[in-house]
Order: structure tokens, then sequence, then C-alpha cells
């Protein structure tokens, strides 16, 4: 039995009340439609707005960088252009703020200062009243950091996580609370962890010759060199290890 044209037809989307929402939606149903491209007329039905409100909100993701090609004329419409590069990422009011609180949450990791500068970018993307709605839910957001000891050095996290990279040999100062002070260890950092709210460099010990788990904040220096090492699996060094027990010499 044939279906009714009207259950053919997707249900509107109720975005009215909420623009940021709705601007996510707009841009998802242009998307979708591909190289097809969508009318202000089906734009307006399907959001449950005027068409003058779709030219709007066309208008604000243009602005904010959505590419949006849009023909006039009785079939005219818009088209999401997707050879050009994306300069603005779709993303919910709620989507936005998730990852501003949960970089809040960590502000001792060790991309902590590259994380902020990203959230910075991401924020000044956004259209004005987005913004504005993230910038409210993230005031109504409590965050109470654990307290771990002294705070790890920015610059021993930064020449750790490029030695990792360039597979370089570093030289740590180490001086955990319960183990005698080591300077000048020689380590190839491999990674880091993060166990029981503390975070950890994770290193193949030269010295020990054994994969070790050191604490970020009992590290007062760190010094790159010129030798490099072979790469090795950071899962196969630690295999028996635990997250919730952090190996010890």
């Amino acid at each position: 039995m044939r279906q009714p044209a009207s259950r053919l037809v997707p249900d509107p989307v109720d975005r009215s009340g909420n623009r940021p929402d709705r601007l996510d939606a707009l841009t998802r149903e242009l998307r979708s439609a591909g190289s097809r491209g969508r009318t202000s007329a089906w734009l307006a039905e399907r959001l449950g707005v005027s068409t003058r409100t779709v030219k709007r909100d066309v208008t604000a993701l243009q602005r904010a960088g959505v590419p949006i090609l849009a023909s006039s004329g009785p079939q005219g419409g818009y088209v999401l252009d997707d050879s050009a590069p994306a300069s603005s990422v779709s993303l919910t009011a709620e989507e936005v703020l998730a990852i501003v609180v949960g970089l809040q949450a960590t502000p001792d990791q060790p991309f902590a200062g590259s994380a902020h500068d990203a959230v910075s970018k991401l924020l000044r993307a956004l259209p004005d009243e987005l913004r504005t709605t993230v910038a409210d839910g993230a005031g109504r957001i409590w965050i109470r950091p654990g307290e771990s000891g002294h705070a790890a050095d920015h610059e021993v996290r930064a020449v750790l996580t490029r030695a990792a990279r360039e597979h370089r040999v570093v030289l740590l100062d180490y001086e955990p609370t319960d183990e005698p002070a080591t300077p000048g260890r020689q380590v190839e950092p491999l990674g880091f962890a993060q166990s029981r709210g503390r975070w950890f460099a994770l290193a193949w010990c030269r010295d020990t010759d054994s994969g070790r788990w050191f604490g970020l904040d009992d590290i007062t220096a760190a010094q790159a060199t010129h030798e490099t090492f072979d790469p090795r699996d950071v899962r196969d060094v630690f295999r028996t290890t635990t997250l919730d027990a952090p190996p010890r010499d």
C-alpha cells in the first residue's frame, strides 16, 4: 500500500526558539543536500521559521566562515561549497561547552597551553549568539581540579613532547619525594599517562634499562640532546602495567 505523500516528507525540525541550534541544523541540512542545495522556502518549512529568518541565518553563517553559496531567481537557493577549505566547524552550543569544560577540568595536562589557545580560536570563530550561549553555560559550571603537589613545568612538558615526536634522547633532572634525586638521567620519551589524577611522562630509562613512569611534577629540568633513538611501541614497553599501578624500580 502506497504511503501518503505527507508521510514521506521528513518531520520539521523545531529550531525556531534556539538560534545556535537552528544555525547548526541549517548547516547540516545543506551538507546533506550536497550539490542539489535547498531553497529558502524548503529550509524555512523544515526549520519552522520564515524565509526572512533563513536569509538572516545564512548571512550569519557566511560571516562566520561557513562556505555557503547563494543563487537568485525563482529556483534560487543555497549550496554548501564542499570544494572550499573548511574554515568553520559546525558544532552545537552543548558540543562546544563540552570541549571547554573538559579542558578546564584537566589544567595540568601535557598540552594545557596548546589546548587553551585552541579553545580561544574556536570561540572567536563562533557566531556571536552561539559564543554568548557557550559563555553563559561555562559560567554556570564550577570546577575545582584535584591538588597534586607542585605544578609541572610547562617547558619540561614542551621538551618531552618534541623529543617524543623527534625520537631524541632527553636528560632529566628527577627529584621524587620518595626516591633519591637523579640529575642528568638519560631517557627516551615515549608519551604521557594520567593515573589517579596525576600526570606522568612515559619513557625508556637508559639508567635502569626499563620502561619508567616519571611524575611530571617531579621533573625539575629536561634537556633534549642531539642523539636519536629507535622508536619503541609504548604498548609493548608497558604491556604488564596497569594505569592504577605505575611501575616502580
